[in-house]
């Protein structure tokens, strides 16, 4: 069973001829700050169309972006970037065995579809650049191992306006992890070395807005879902993607067992007016290697409606309120505070 769908930043430094390694890094953040300061981190993918560009003249994609050199943004891939402040002031390069933001994994040159006079895009063209070009710049980084429904996603650092007038078409593509409410949570290590598997700690509790699934909160406080469970369809299946039937037919009872050893029963959903399920794995998210999907408890609308607000964990006393939860904005691009 399916989970119900959701609706859910340069200036040039003075360079003496010899620099120290610290005043080489403190440099660098200068410049990635001065970017940052400029530029939108999007994080909410737009659906537009997509203008073709089969018809652009040959090569016309690898032309510089602009006839003198731009500021250089010192990021190279593999870069690992973190910050705090919500305007991400305080970027800093940490290593990636650090938690962070940020995995910097390449560039990508839009001068096929923006020419030197095109206007500065608005924020949904943007997005879609980031979606469109920076997933393809994610997924040769990760040699085609990029889960397109996994907790990592495509993002970007943009041309400021300033440096969009200079010609600067260039996008600096990264990985991060966001909630369903668009905050960034922190990871440890290369996107590479990890689970791509969009799941969450057992135990964890994500919010409600209106309806939707929102950010991460405690279980004491109104939420639209319980994670009871972790199930690694891999211990159960191996080759070939299993089908939603088959995952379904296994996790029902996988799902029940989990429930069973967190909430000391594997009816007490049933018993609190909550609902069971669980995630799928498509087949791209298979062949991206993700195995693991979570089990979860929520009190359901119905079909496609989302949630009704429920306050207390399936291990205890749990309210369920007939009352809509109110509506609260997503926080794209904002640090959040705890761990997913």
């Amino acid at each position: 069973m399916a989970e119900p769908p959701e609706p859910d930043q340069r200036s040039e430094p003075t360079r003496s001829p010899k620099r120290s390694r610290n005043d080489t890094t403190s440099t660098r953040l200068v410049m990635i700050s001065a970017v940052l300061g400029a530029l939108l981190v999007f994080t909410v993918a737009a659906a537009l169309n997509w203008p073709s560009e089969e018809s652009a003249q040959p090569g016309l994609g690898e032309r510089p972006t602009t006839t003198s050199p731009p500021p250089e943004f010192e990021a190279p891939p593999g870069t690992c970037l973190n910050w705090t402040e919500p305007d991400a002031t305080d970027i800093r390069e940490v290593n990636c065995s650090e938690p962070h933001l940020f995995e910097m994994t390449g560039k990508s040159e839009v001068w096929a579809r923006f020419g030197p006079d095109a206007p500065f895009p608005d924020t949904e063209v943007f997005n879609e650049l980031k979606t469109r070009r920076c997933t393809d710049v994610a997924r040769e980084y990760l040699d085609g191992r990029l889960d397109p429904e996994g907790r990592f996603e495509a993002s970007a650092f943009l041309p400021s306006e300033e440096s969009w007038e200079r010609g600067d078409r260039t996008l600096h593509c990264a990985l991060q992890q966001p909630g369903p409410a668009g905050k960034l949570y922190r990871f440890t290590g290369k996107v590479a070395e990890l689970d791509q598997s969009d799941v969450y700690e057992v135990g964890t509790c994500l919010g409600i807005s209106g309806s939707a699934v929102s950010s991460l909160v405690d279980c004491s406080r109104p939420h639209s879902v319980e994670i009871t469970g972790v199930v690694d369809l891999g211990e159960e299946f191996s080759g070939q993607h299993p089908g939603t039937e088959q995952q379904d037919e296994y996790l029902i009872d996988a799902c029940r067992q989990r429930l069973e050893d967190f909430a000391g029963s594997a009816d007490a959903a049933e018993n609190k007016d909550l609902t069971l399920y669980w995630d799928n794995i498509g087949q791209p998210s298979w062949q991206a290697g993700s195995r693991r999907v979570n089990c979860k408890v929520a009190a359901t609308l119905g079909e496609d409606e989302g949630f009704a607000p429920v306050t207390g964990s399936v291990r205890g006393e749990v309210s369920i309120s007939e009352e809509p939860a109110p509506t609260t904005p997503p926080s794209p691009g904002v640090p959040a505070t705890r761990t997913r």
